[in-house]
């Protein structure tokens, strides 16, 4: 068995789509996940956009995560990496593809001089709170995350 990450390229659009399709069920919001692939193909390939990377078992594609410089650190003013959606196949994890793919983000980070990677995680996914941990992720004290729905603009 041979594994890898690598960045994704246009010809994964549809398999990021199935991947992110998939995370939305996983995680209940699947009546909330209404993009299609073309508005991603559109997303990932302008500029300043939506990156990806795409986790393989003997080139058969079995993770992704995307990921894109959402803001700058106005104290560091350096960019931060935010990883928007990391999913890895139920059949295959605890195989290490997580771990690669964060591997991988570290690398871009540091290579493109980021201050920290930020990410969200809903509050009842142990499994996936447990992997952060192991990646060294920390809670972010004393922060709290508020958004504002395009219903109120």
């Amino acid at each position: 068995m041979s594994s890898s990450v690598r960045k994704a390229t246009v010809d994964d659009v549809e398999t990021i789509y199935k991947f992110i399709y998939t995370l939305a069920e996983y995680t209940n919001m699947s009546d909330k996940c209404t993009i299609t692939v073309e508005t991603l193909r559109e997303l990932m390939f302008e500029e300043k956009a939506l990156r990806a990377v795409i986790a393989e078992e003997d080139g058969i594609p079995v993770g992704m995560a995307t990921y894109y410089y959402f803001r700058i650190a106005t104290f560091s003013g350096k960019k931060v990496l935010y990883i928007e959606d990391l999913y890895i196949d139920e059949a295959v994890r605890g195989k290490g593809y997580g771990t690669q793919i964060f591997d991988f983000l570290r690398t871009v980070a540091k290579d493109k001089n980021c201050s920290h990677m930020e990410w969200k995680c809903l509050n009842w996914n142990s499994p996936t709170i447990s992997f952060y941990e192991k990646m060294g992720g920390k809670l972010s004290d004393g922060w709290l995350v508020y958004t504002l729905g395009e219903e109120y603009f």
